[in-house]
């Protein structure tokens, strides 16, 4: 078992404290090159820009790796791009609440802060393919155009278990990532193109968690709890895309919201009404596995919970005006 603390606002200091952690010499440089005896693969810094720090890790670890980040007073936040294909089961945890996934891929983009303590175990084995983005408060701010006194963390995030999963990795982000990961490291031009890969899920997360966030804007009478109440509705949702999801009583019930709140609240948020929604997110799911190359169209099919592989195609042609078959074709 590996464990390590990363309390770090600094990734070159990471990288020396890991290759400590590993027994092997750090030499300066801005990668970590895995030991056998840990596992294989590489940790780098991508250094790009003045304000931001980018690491990017492509692993697999021979060991259980529990990592851990303390609570601290100044504020900084660390947008992670984590597609991590999990076959055992992984567990994350942020001030005492846990989420556990099993036996899925975890493609998540998400947002977590010092503010809390986050704790994360990984099972040994699994390729992990990670790219994470430090920034402080103040550059968050800047960014979001907010004035110096606006709380941005009960402005904009929650970031809680709750909301670990507020962006699922489609297959844009996928993209940009595989860019990342991809660029030839003597490229004279790299820099330039890692910057704009970079700066592109930055720009898509943040538009999109606005979007999500516009009730908190005013445009909405919710409270913040019925805010993660909804939030609560969308998880249930999309965490197991091969069951029947609950009826609108059922999901009333679970967040104690009347069915009539319940349903122009969370198309408020989310642009769609629950169940549009749901089947948007399933027909994106089918869309990724097929495109991966290693589904079938009824593999897809089943995975996201169609007995009739018929009536699949039949919703998959009306969501993207293309058939699934056109899609693993291209592949």
């Amino acid at each position: 078992m590996i464990v390590f603390n990363i309390n770090h606002t600094d990734y070159t200091l990471l990288l020396k404290d890991l290759a400590a952690e590993f027994g092997i010499a750090f030499t300066g440089d801005d990668y970590v090159d895995l030991p056998e005896s840990a596992g294989k693969g590489c940790i780098k810094i991508l250094k790009l820009f003045d304000e931001l720090q980018v690491l990017v890790a492509d692993v697999t670890f021979n060991k259980t790796l529990i990592t851990s980040r303390e609570y601290s007073d100044s504020r900084f936040f660390i947008l992670h791009f984590d597609d991590v294909n999990i076959t055992n089961t992984a567990k994350l945890k942020v001030d005492g609440e846990t989420l556990l996934k099993t036996n899925t891929r975890h493609a998540v983009a998400r947002l977590t802060s010092n503010m809390f303590v986050n704790t994360e175990e990984l099972p040994a084995g699994l390729h992990i393919r990670s790219i994470k983005i430090l920034f402080s408060e103040s550059w968050l701010k800047k960014y979001l155009d907010l004035s110096p006194e606006q709380p941005v963390l009960e402005k904009y995030l929650s970031l809680k278990t709750e909301s670990f999963d507020i962006e699922s990795l489609d297959t844009e982000y996928l993209r940009l990532m595989d860019d990342i990961f991809q660029v030839p490291q003597h490229d004279p031009l790299q820099n330039i193109f890692l910057q704009n890969r970079v700066t592109l899920l930055i720009e898509r997360f943040f538009t999109r968690l606005h979007d999500k966030s516009s009730l908190l804007e005013g445009r909405f009478s919710l409270t913040d709890d019925e805010v993660q109440r909804l939030i609560k509705v969308e998880q249930l949702l999309i965490n197991n895309l091969g069951e029947t999801p609950p009826t609108i009583d059922e999901f009333s019930k679970l967040v104690s919201m009347s069915s009539t709140k319940l349903k122009k609240s969370f198309k408020g948020i989310y642009g769609d009404s629950i169940y549009a929604y749901y089947q948007k997110v399933r027909m994106q799911k089918a869309r990724e596995l097929l495109m991966s190359g290693k589904y079938k169209v009824n593999e897809a099919a089943s995975t996201i919970g169609y007995q009739n592989t018929s009536n699949f195609i039949m919703a998959f042609k009306k969501q993207f005006g293309i058939s699934p078959g056109e899609v693993a074709g291209l592949q």
